[in-house]
């Protein structure tokens, strides 16, 4: 009796302190020891039993769950989840649902999805690819089609007093010919104005050309009212439900009905039913290696903290496709991309593509994402971007950033360090933007340099490479390379305390613009080199700037390459800042972003060690 008990305690202390590795295999059974030989089932399984300094050996395959760790590690001895022998694992937040009867010409319906996330939150797949919610007019499957969604446009609006913070449009759409009440309970999702955001509201009456709804009233009601041109969409009624590929999830019958791609039975259809792949909120010194995930996101808190997250993959990352008032995204953390609360938190090396918001969400303090692959974000064309920061001494570099709704990296009251990112075609849904972008914010010395951005065209107000909007502070601007712009720099009053070193700023109606009186206390510009009409106002000093003409001999501007040619009126042109000119050849620093002869500075990811963010194997 004796020796059998001493028996127990010795295989208990063999799996539990002696073996620090823990295997899970879909395959597996939660009941088995956790060695290689008879692993877990579930990841979280080998969470609950993990403690500081053990890793997680996950085989490859596919694991339907939310992974919330209980215990943290410690700086000598983080908790690691990672693939076994760098097998493909795959961390799915959607679930197949099958099940499917004809209920009528080119519609199917299943009621296996009795799950529901919520009006603009669920999200349907056939083999892996979003398909469109059913809308109006209808779109495209084409996962291209997010960037030229279809959309209708108003012809003219009126618009009421807001009442208790909300308010009531009418507006004429003479495309829009279905009987009177079709529309009502409709979402619409619409560009105001000058479509700096989308929104959306409540259609409340419809009738055959108009349609009246009511929606969260804005800020800015002169700016951000509905005018002629504006672009909408309809969701959210089964009358939507027309073409191919499209979905509707009743939320009353609970049944989910399809208008399938092709004839027969739906094939691979799955639906996302988490929000989370991880849940590390609370957690410490927790590293996740070489996962991908797919339909979910990483969430943490205040209290998270020394977390990393190195070579992941992730697909379909949030979806969040009502967006009532986006422009509060301001003022509060936000819940869509990658989430980094708390402090000391990274993510790096990894690609992340597909968001209805942001890919990254930097809050809390000294997070990072570093030589990240990061593009396809805020397709609902809200106030989110590629990496979004609310917090203090966040780093953003070396990433490559590219499609995104409205801006690339956003800065709103945060103090953050952006270098060294390649960032490319922003504003793909909205006007009035930034590759980067900050509003209202007192940057407290950041530094936004070596940055090289590009391709940013947008109506309205334009696209802009640096936007530093509306009393913006305490900025440094140095060695950035953008062109392709609409505006190379935007500076709008206020602007206090922005020097401007060293760039080469390329802008297609403007190398520097501003408003209204164009005040710049304390800003200083020196050794830039400005292509198009700089709007330099009062309280600012300038000196060295160089105009973009031929003589400066870039290397091949048409294709990107502004180093400069041995002969260029910009080599050794330029003053000495102190410390941001630092090593210079020849008997001055020169002008613009490059120093002739010295090596040129790089931007955006270096290789990847990722998991391809693609979709799953087997």
């Amino acid at each position: 009796m004796t020796g059998a008990v001493q028996m127990s305690h010795t295989e208990v202390l063999e799996a539990r302190v002696l073996l620090a590795a823990w295997y899970v295999a879909p395959a597996g059974n939660d009941s088995a020891r956790g060695n290689l030989q008879h692993p877990f089932a579930t990841i979280q399984h080998a969470a609950d039993v993990a403690s500081a300094g053990d890793t997680i050996f996950i085989k490859g395959g596919a694991y339907r769950e939310t992974v919330t760790p209980p215990h943290s590690g410690t700086a000598a001895k983080p908790i690691t989840f990672k693939p076994y022998k760098n097998q493909k694992v795959v961390i799915d937040g959607a679930d197949p649902v099958d099940g499917w009867t004809a209920v009528g010409t080119g519609t199917d319906q299943t009621s296996a999805m009795n799950w529901n996330l919520g009006d603009g939150n669920n999200q349907v797949f056939a083999n892996g690819q979003m398909l469109p919610e059913a809308r109006w007019p209808s779109t495209s499957p084409d996962i291209a089609n997010l960037w030229s969604p279809t959309v209708d446009h108003i012809t003219g609006a009126s618009v009421s007093a807001p009442q208790n913070g909300i308010q009531t449009a009418t507006v004429t759409i003479p495309d829009l010919t279905s009987p009177a009440g079709t529309w009502v309970g409709a979402t619409i999702h619409i560009a105001h104005g000058q479509q700096w955001v989308w929104r959306t509201g409540t259609v409340t009456a419809s009738s055959p050309g108009s349609l009246t709804y009511t929606y969260v009233a804005p800020d800015n009601p002169i700016q951000e009212m509905p005018i002629a041109g504006n672009p909408f969409y309809l969701t959210g009624i089964i009358a939507a439900l027309d073409a191919p590929g499209e979905w509707f999830k009743d939320p009353n019958t609970g049944l989910l009905s399809l208008d399938p791609l092709a004839a027969g039975a739906p094939p691979n259809i799955e639906v996302k039913h988490r929000v989370y792949g991880f849940d590390l909120g609370g957690d410490s010194y927790i590293n996740i290696t070489g996962i991908n995930l797919f339909a979910c996101t990483i969430n943490t808190d205040a209290t998270s903290s020394h977390l990393t997250l190195d070579s992941i993959g992730v697909q379909y990352v949030s979806q969040q496709m009502d967006v009532a008032d986006p422009f509060s995204d301001i003022f509060h953390p936000h819940t869509t991309g990658i989430i980094l609360n708390g402090s000391g938190n990274l993510i790096e090396n990894s690609t992340i593509r597909y968001s209805s918001g942001d890919g990254v969400f930097l809050g809390g303090s000294n997070n990072a994402v570093v030589n990240c692959v990061i593009s396809d974000t805020d397709y609902a064309g809200g106030n989110e971007a590629a990496v979004s920061t609310l917090g203090t001494a966040e780093r953003v570099s070396q990433n490559t950033i590219t499609n995104c709704g409205r801006d690339g990296i956003s800065i709103y009251n945060s103090q953050a360090n952006v270098d060294h990112n390649r960032i490319s075609s922003a504003g793909l849904l909205t006007t009035d933007l930034g590759g980067i972008y900050s509003f209202q914010t007192d940057g407290m010395g950041s530094r936004l340099s070596y940055n090289v951005i590009s391709n940013i065209h947008t109506g309205g107000f334009g696209g802009t490479g640096i936007h530093l909007d509306d009393n913006s502070s305490k900025y440094v601007v140095d060695h950035n390379v953008v062109w392709n712009v609409d505006f190379g720099m935007k500076m709008n009053p206020p602007s206090t305390n922005i020097q401007v070193y060293n760039n080469t700023l390329i802008g297609a109606t403007n190398s520097i613009a501003s408003n209204g009186n164009m005040d710049m206390p304390a800003c200083a510009f020196a050794n830039n080199i400005l292509g198009g009409a700089a709007m330099i106002g009062p309280g600012a000093t300038q000196i060295d700037d160089l105009p973009n003409t031929a003589a400066i001999a870039f290397v091949n501007a048409a294709a990107g390459d502004f180093r400069l040619k041995r002969g260029s009126i910009a080599i050794n042109k330029g003053e000495v800042v102190a410390p941001y000119t630092g090593k210079y050849i020849g008997s001055a620093p020169d002008v613009g972003a490059y120093e002739f002869g010295d090596k040129p500075f790089t931007a955006g990811a270096i290789t990847l060690k990722a998991g391809n963010a693609s979709r799953r194997s087997g």
